[in-house]
């Protein structure tokens, strides 16, 4: 399979940071809780979240689990897995744990960013297809590889807004999340039907 990103240069600044803010006495969580939740929801599209005109829908696109990059592209094909057009890169930098330099750092080296925005036709069904890159281990041992593609179908609503989360698991495996955060603060899951086969984005 293909590496995709140039994951070995972006992997190391990745492991540089973390490394220096692990080092750090205490989280910046810890140390400012309140700037650190202001930094999360304004990197995580949480701010934006309430900001739907009716007559549209609203998705908010980001990555959570790891530091790996992911890529999101959207269809309202009713055709499954066609005419998919790619939104852009996503990937979690640590906001909220590490010092905002530091998180800024990290995307800016992963050349991604922190969410994505996407205005959907309420009451048309979406295909969201999620594509994700990473690396593990270093000399010898360095591996890449890709996960997914995953793909969810559901039905945006009308002056409603919408989370859809690229999760990494463990091995590392993928999935998406897609959750109704009209309210923002009490996010409700949405069920999806998932849809198997779709190609990988062309690099």
């Amino acid at each position: 399979m293909a590496t995709g990103y140039k994951n070995v240069k972006y992997s190391g600044i990745y492991l540089t940071v973390v490394a220096v803010a692990m080092l750090s006495a205490c989280a910046y969580s810890e140390i400012n809780p309140d700037a650190a939740l202001a930094d999360i929801r304004a990197n995580n599209g949480y701010n934006e979240l309430p900001e739907v005109e009716p007559g549209s829908a609203k998705l908010i696109l980001r990555a959570a689990g790891s530091g790996y990059p992911a890529n999101f592209s959207v269809s309202s094909s009713p055709q499954a897995c066609r005419d998919f057009t790619s939104l852009g890169s996503v990937a979690y930098a640590g906001r909220g744990i590490v010092y905002p330099w530091i998180a800024s750092a990290v995307q800016r080296g992963r050349r991604t960013e922190p969410y994505l925005v996407h205005e959907a036709k309420p009451g048309e069904p979406i295909q969201v297809r999620g594509y994700g890159s990473w690396a593990d281990g270093t000399g010898s041992g360095y591996r890449t590889g890709h996960c997914g593609p995953v793909t969810a179908q559901f039905t945006p609503q009308d002056a409603h807004a919408y989370t859809v989360e690229f999760v990494w698991g463990s091995n590392p495996a993928c999935s998406l999340n897609v959750m109704d955060a009209t309210n923002r603060d009490a996010p409700v899951s949405v069920p999806v039907q998932i849809v198997a086969d779709c190609p990988a984005p062309v690099r």
